[in-house]
């Protein structure tokens, strides 16, 4: 585990990230809630092969609140607008949970930037059990943001009672939830509820590689989704992880980071090799 996260710079779009490492660029996006930290597990590891890019969503972290981001879309423009003025493209771009949706989009809107998709712990196509559930906890937030429904999705994303590191990494996510700007964790929640996936049409015709992976005990972005997700997608693979939950980056990050450096590497070997055939 790293003992310190760099030291962040500020975009001119507002945006809080921090850049490490060296070769090509690998850009990582948070989930709703959390911050950059929370890739913690992965920032040392992936910087020896990479040149990597951790950002704080909007509205999380040390980044500034957009009132614009209303859909993931939204959200997507503004990580292109920051990947177009302060990260050397094209990039491999990989998110968790939400931020694995802002990846997809981006992946499937601005092609030309980008050379392969990570979807982490990704959502696709709820069950209706699922959608009462995640709109029931929304308006419970819009009637009243507690510490209790803020802190809620840590109960859901490790097992109980804790064990080992996850007594650190639940602390931890409980720590970056509440410290969370109130106005930017629920604007970005009320969006991810919202959400259900990519378009089916938008995966089958997804130019890219595009990896897939998400822990088999994970209730709410299940095994199901990311298989599916990854059968649409003409160049999708997925990896399903054992006895792992929603926060798998950080509680299986020796069995994950190979898989996200193999993917990576032949990701931008397929480029060149594609550029140089064209040329």
């Amino acid at each position: 585990m790293m003992s310190k996260i760099p030291q962040r710079f500020k975009s001119p779009q507002g945006l809080a990230y921090i850049k490490m490492g060296s070769g090509p660029s690998l850009v990582l996006i948070h989930g709703v809630g959390l911050r950059l930290d929370a890739w913690l597990k992965q920032l040392d590891e992936l910087a020896q092969h990479f040149t990597l890019y951790a950002v704080d969503m909007p509205g999380h972290g040390e980044s500034d609140c957009f009132p614009q981001c209303r859909d993931i879309a939204d959200y997507t423009d503004v990580i292109a607008d920051w990947i177009a003025t302060d990260v050397s493209k094209p990039v491999l771009i990989a998110g968790h949970s939400m931020g694995s949706m802002i990846a997809l989009n981006f992946a499937i809107r601005y092609v030309k930037d980008c050379v392969g998709v990570i979807a982490l712990n990704s959502v696709f196509r709820r069950s209706n059990e699922a959608k009462k559930a995640i709109q029931s906890r929304v308006e419970q937030m819009k009637d009243k943001l507690t510490i209790e429904n803020v802190t809620a999705p840590v109960k859901r994303w490790f097992d109980y009672p804790l064990q080992g590191d996850d007594v650190q990494n639940a602390a931890l996510c409980s720590e970056w939830l509440t410290k969370a700007s109130s106005e930017g964790y629920f604007q970005a929640y009320e969006v991810f509820c919202s959400n259900d996936g990519p378009a089916i049409e938008d995966l089958t015709s997804l130019p890219l590689p595009a990896f897939f992976s998400t822990g088999k005990e994970d209730p709410n972005s299940t095994s199901v989704m990311s298989e599916t997700m990854a059968s649409l997608c003409p160049q999708g693979i997925v990896h399903l992880i054992d006895k792992a939950r929603h926060m798998a980056p950080m509680t299986h990050s020796e069995e994950l980071n190979p898989l996200i450096i193999k993917f990576g590497q032949e990701c931008f070997a397929l480029k060149q090799e594609t550029s140089y055939e064209r040329a």
